[in-house]
């Protein structure tokens, strides 16, 4: 369920944005007919995720934050200090900030304070990072300043980001499991991606090749497990992979990603119910939602390529 705050008072308001980000204070609230703030949020396991809006110029700060946090205005632009780095922030921008930092946000003259926010759990960051390298890693990760979302894959992950949130909002499909918990892993990933810090270098180094018989369990796996809310990190785990060797692996041995052997292997389980169920008791929709397909759409256009018939001539005739 989204979280929803609207406030005409100051201590109200940062009280209640605090409560679901980061506490922090207002040092700066430039006078206004009527103070007003807006928060809307929604929190997808160890990502929270939210648009911050106070309608006075106001500065905030942020002391020791908790986890890594992005901001991204959604209007006007912003000044972040940081660890002694000062970041002027746009809408195609963002700046991040490491956990145990400080930060502090200036609203310049006829700006406003309004943001999208995003919060990752410390641990979560760290565990994906861990993943992707396949060796713990320190802590902090060193990742923090002003982040550039004007080229491709900014921009993509940009989009990715805003239309998770947006749709999770809406209480749409992407609020469940099976959907949000790839998504905020790729959003994760996204970031550390995107992001200068300690162990990009490795991250951008090619992952050595997997055995086949390593595949081979990762496949025998995501057949088990296809009904749970499968991450590339889950299944990398499983076979003691990190995640780009099972991506490079799958790329190999498969010509397909692992999310994607494991999106034929979910299309062939719906197959399979369809046949077996009675047409009067259930309805494709039904099905294909119990195997993470929410688009009918796509899903009805997807079934018909695999199987030659429609799906919902399968679940009539068998």
């Amino acid at each position: 369920m989204p979280i929803l705050l609207h406030s005409g008072d100051v201590e109200e308001a940062t009280a209640g944005v605090g409560q679901v980000f980061h506490p922090h204070e207002l040092t700066r609230v430039a006078a206004v007919s009527r103070f007003e703030a807006d928060l809307k949020a929604v929190v997808t396991g160890p990502l929270v995720a939210g648009q911050v809006r106070y309608n006075s110029n106001s500065d905030l700060f942020c002391p020791s934050i908790e986890g890594y946090h992005v901001n991204i205005p959604l209007s006007g632009r912003l000044l972040s200090e940081s660890n002694g780095e000062r970041t002027v922030v746009e809408e195609n921008n963002a700046v991040v900030y490491q956990t145990g930092s400080d930060a502090r946000i200036l609203t310049p003259t006829n700006s406003r304070l309004n943001m999208f926010a995003m919060k990752l759990d410390r641990s979560a960051v760290h565990t994906v990072l861990q993943d992707l390298l396949g060796r713990p890693v320190s802590d902090p990760i060193r990742i923090h300043g002003g982040l550039d979302l004007t080229g491709i894959d900014g921009s993509a992950w940009r989009t990715l980001v805003l239309n998770t949130y947006q749709s999770q909002i809406a209480g749409s499909m992407l609020a469940n499991p099976l959907l949000a918990a790839p998504l905020t892993y790729s959003i994760v990933v996204g970031l550390l991606s995107l992001t200068d810090h300690q162990y990009a270098e490795d991250l951008a180094t090619p992952a050595v090749l997997t055995a086949p018989a390593t595949i081979r369990h990762a496949i025998e796996f995501i057949n088990s497990h296809a009904a749970l809310p499968l991450t590339p990190s889950d299944i990398a785990r499983e076979v003691g992979l990190s995640v780009r060797a099972l991506q490079r692996g799958f790329r190999e041995f498969m010509d397909a990603t692992p999310m994607e052997y494991l999106r034929g292997v979910r299309m062939r389980m719906a197959h399979e119910d369809l046949v077996g169920a009675q047409h009067d008791a259930e309805t494709v929709a039904g099905i294909a939602a119990r195997w993470g397909f929410f688009h009918y759409g796509r899903f009805s256009r997807d079934y018909r390529q695999m199987y030659g018939v429609s799906p919902s001539q399968t679940l009539r005739y068998g």
